[in-house]
């Protein structure tokens, strides 16, 4: 028979079973390097050789343990462990026992205030305990030299492995803090180009759609009142609709490929420039509005990105034009000159009564558009009524 399968472990559990099994390990650690410094120290108490010193006792032993096991606190409470081997240390001494049973001790105290981080609580212990023990051994008990520098020399070394150890923990506190800020940031970066490419598709999505619909709105309109009184006119207009139909799906298509391919920019075969003014311009005259085509200057390879852009503005501005102006006639001026292309579209409207304050959403996406070039764009009424749309987008002429 196979066993019963054990239930999954939660992930909040499991974490908890760790943290407890991580402390149990640091109390191991700690009693087991407090019991070795106490083994370590009551050894040396019994083999040590003083002459003039008291004879090895209980009290001796007591003193020796107990500073052993105020090690206990050193992780926790670095400074009241020192201390307090300290002061058990100064006892031990002060009764006359053999000096060098109590270093093993002292060492770990050291080791662990400097590794704990207070490095200059660490240094003055070391130069008043330190130093002042080696001054009272050296004039008082006339003790020899070598003896003196040794137990400086291992007090501190303790101090320097434990400020290592300090100062490890700190790099790798650091480098693990650049890493979380650098992942932060990387995570924020990756959100801007989020919100930029839906920025983008949303801009793409209204220019491929807002004029074409605006067209296929009024040749319906046309057509809806053409059709009993003048049946070919509406016959006409139902075709045009058709025929812009077509072409939106056709641009519609094109433009979700760009947007598909992840190019950082449009592409000259699948995205409409200059050379598709005219057409555009026709299918405005067939809704019913007369426009004015003008391109000047020498025709040149112009970037793609700038092209698009020339292109959506006029696309723009004409579709504003028939949706909002009320005008009989609008203008379109091209000027493409040796370092920037400047694209005019005015009307002879009514103009709006809140410009510039108002701008819809296709305004403030071609005034982004043009920024992104570093371009400007500005829309206004203009002097002699009606209403301009002007922007002038930076394309230098290529060396030759």
């Amino acid at each position: 028979m196979q066993g019963r399968p054990s239930p999954p472990t939660t992930p909040g559990v499991g974490r908890a079973r760790r943290r407890v099994g991580s402390r149990w390990a640091t109390v191991t650690l700690d009693a087991g390097v407090a019991a070795a410094a106490a083994l370590t120290s009551v050894g040396a108490l019994f083999s040590a050789e003083e002459a003039g010193s008291r004879a090895p006792d209980a009290v001796a032993v007591v003193l020796l343990v107990t500073a052993a096991a105020s090690l206990l606190l050193r992780r926790h409470r670095p400074r009241t462990a020192l201390f307090g081997t300290i002061g058990l240390t100064l006892s031990y001494l002060a009764l006359d026992y053999p000096g060098g049973p109590e270093l093993p001790v002292l060492m770990v105290a050291f080791y662990s205030v400097a590794a704990a981080g207070q490095r200059w609580e660490t240094v003055l212990v070391v130069l008043l305990f330190g130093g002042g023990g080696a001054l009272y051994r050296a004039f008082v008990e006339r003790e020899p030299f070598l003896e003196i520098a040794l137990t400086v020399a291992l007090l501190v070394l303790a101090f320097l492995l434990g400020d290592s150890v300090s100062t490890r923990r700190r790099l790798r506190a650091e480098v693990r803090e650049r890493l979380r800020a650098a992942a932060v940031e990387k995570e924020l970066e990756a959100q801007s180009r989020v919100s930029g490419e839906r920025v983008r598709i949303a801009q793409e999505l209204h220019d491929v759609l807002a004029h074409t619909i605006t067209t296929m709105t009024v040749h319906a309109g046309v057509a809806a009142d053409l059709l009993s009184d003048r049946p070919e006119q509406a016959r006409n207009s139902l075709a045009t609709l058709r025929a812009c139909g077509r072409e939106a799906m056709a641009e519609l298509r094109a433009t979700i490929a760009v947007l598909r391919s992840g190019a950082e920019g449009p592409t000259r075969e699948a995205t409409p420039g200059l050379a598709q003014l005219d057409p555009l311009v026709r299918g405005v005259e067939e809704a019913g509005l007369p426009v004015d085509l003008e391109v000047r200057g020498e025709r040149r390879d112009l970037p793609a990105a700038v092209e698009l852009t020339a292109y959506r503005i006029v696309q723009e501005a004409l579709t504003n034009v028939i949706r909002h102006a009320r005008a009989t006639r609008a203008t379109v001026c091209v000027s493409v000159g040796r370092s920037a292309v400047e694209v005019t579209v005015a009307d002879d409207g009514a103009g709006r009564a809140d410009a510039p304050a108002h701008r819809g959403s296709g305004l403030l996406g071609l005034t982004e558009r043009a920024r992104a070039l570093g371009g400007v764009l500005s829309a206004g009424n203009r002097p002699g009524g009606g209403f301009r749309v002007q922007a002038t987008l930076p394309a230098p002429e290529a060396d030759r």
